[in-house]
């Protein structure tokens, strides 16, 4: 490993990734002031040789330092980084579980838009849908790993979703 980060460009790409899991190749370029030829050269050498890994995210790739992360961690990351995601996944920590209209109420998008963000959580095994009578529930698959996961890396999440007080997060129900 030490051999591939022998080079200062890749040693700056793999640090900032270890401070800041989950960010895509164009704010990766942004914040460290590198082309996208050859961040993205440098990225794919890093990964070919296992010291990146990448979670594919539609026209997207998030990059983590192999060693940081399962995959499962990786995919709720990934989660946290998107801003109506984000903002679901803290609705859903406050409370343990929220129906359609909660969510909606709280998040502030429309009804397509949130369905499509929960369709998408639901298959990257974020979230879990309980049916009820009149309706679904949503829940975190697993609410004490994605608690863990926030608090660990709130310092590099930046959404609106995760600009909460302190004091909010500590009341996390989990």
């Amino acid at each position: 490993m030490t051999e591939v980060l022998d080079l200062a460009s890749r040693r700056r790409i793999f640090e900032f990734l270890e401070a800041n899991p989950g960010v895509h190749l164009r704010l990766i370029g942004k914040v460290l002031g590198m082309s996208t030829g050859m961040l993205s050269y440098h990225l794919n050498y890093m990964e070919a040789r296992g010291i990146l890994q990448s979670e594919a995210e539609g026209h997207r790739k998030r990059y983590f330092s192999a060693a940081a992360f399962a995959e499962a961690q990786r995919r709720i990351i990934a989660i946290l980084r998107q801003d109506v995601p984000g903002k679901i996944v803290v609705e859903i920590l406050l409370h343990r579980e929220r129906t359609f209209a909660q969510l909606q109420a709280a998040v502030g998008v429309s009804k397509s838009t949130l369905s499509y963000h929960l369709k998408k959580m639901l298959q990257r095994e974020v979230l879990v849908r309980d049916r009820r009578e009149r309706g679904s529930l949503f829940r975190l698959r697993d609410p004490e790993e994605v608690a863990r996961l926030l608090l660990a890396n709130l310092a590099s999440l930046r959404t609106n979703a995760l600009s909460l007080p302190i004091d909010n997060l500590l009341r996390f129900h989990v």
